[in-house]
């Protein structure tokens, strides 16, 4: 695997089933009892039956539990907890690592949860649209304004702010022709889902980026963008770094789909941005 065993684990748990879950937790927080057992053990110690043992490791990518203990052995090794992003005697190597698995493990993630027709749908819905109106709050505004700035280099009309009764005044104001597409991990913001719901309101299409299938704003939306979901276990969250390497992916994939769509007339709407903010800005 390309990725740390037990992060794995740990970005699956969400997507596992009840008794898969169980098994999960059980790993993560036990990890160096769990090389030691025997099928029949961890399934005693986790409450659930021998097969569930078996899917759990089919579900995180490897063969069975013999090739689960043998991959999850030689990463015991490591001194640094996978379910840690920070700790104070961390060397800067340590750092490189950890944060390369976080990104490319949300990555990988995201890109198997995204659906092909979910971006086709998406493209379709944006090209239709005379505005795009685009908003996320906190870390989620600034994958917010990179896709922003994107999309109004090849023409379209973009309104991106943190301002919630503009966005909500715009909605109301001229609803024709307008998409919106909005940003949140958890997608249970108050702001995010009272946008949500005057967009329902007004019949505008949604597209949402968000982490969590079942979550408020997914009910809300017309199309979903479903992006990695990691179960934080230490009580430390130094920055959101997951969330916001899995929703620059899905920007930028749906950037690039739908440059793809009429790519000739889109390159030439970049060269000419390209050559008036160089000619005027250099």
């Amino acid at each position: 695997m390309l990725q740390s065993l037990l992060f794995q684990v740990q970005f699956k748990l969400s997507a596992l089933s009840d008794a898969e879950q169980a098994v999960a937790k059980y790993v993560l927080a036990n990890a160096e009892e769990v090389i030691h057992l025997s099928t029949q053990q961890l399934a005693k110690r986790a409450g659930v039956s021998n097969a569930t043992i078996t899917r759990f490791c089919k579900s995180v990518g490897t063969k069975g539990f013999p090739d689960f203990k043998i991959i999850m052995s030689s990463e015991i090794a490591s001194p640094h907890s996978i379910q840690e992003e920070l700790k104070p005697d961390d060397s800067l190597n340590q750092i490189k690592h950890q944060l390369s698995l976080r990104m490319t493990s949300a990555i990988k993630e995201t890109e198997s949860l995204v659906q092909n027709n979910s971006i086709e749908s998406c493209t379709k819905l944006l090209k239709n649209a005379d505005e795009i109106v685009v908003y996320g709050i906190g870390a989620s505004h600034i994958i917010a304004k990179d896709l922003a700035q994107k999309f109004i280099r090849i023409g379209k009309s973009v309104l991106d702010t943190q301002d919630t009764h503009l966005v909500l005044s715009s909605l109301a104001s001229n609803p024709r022709k307008k998409a919106m597409i909005l940003i949140s991990n958890s997608g249970e913001k108050l702001e995010i889902n009272t946008i949500a719901k005057v967009c329902n309101e007004f019949s505008i299409p949604i597209i949402s980026i968000v982490s969590d299938a079942e979550s408020t704003l997914a009910t809300k939306s017309t199309v979903i963008l479903l992006h990695s979901k990691i179960e934080m276990v230490d009580t430390l969250r130094s920055a959101s770094t997951a969330s916001l390497i899995a929703q620059h992916y899905l920007v930028d994939l749906l950037y690039y789909h739908y440059l793809a769509d009429n790519y000739h007339d889109h390159v030439e709407k970049l060269k000419t941005t390209y050559a008036v903010v160089r000619e005027n800005l250099h």
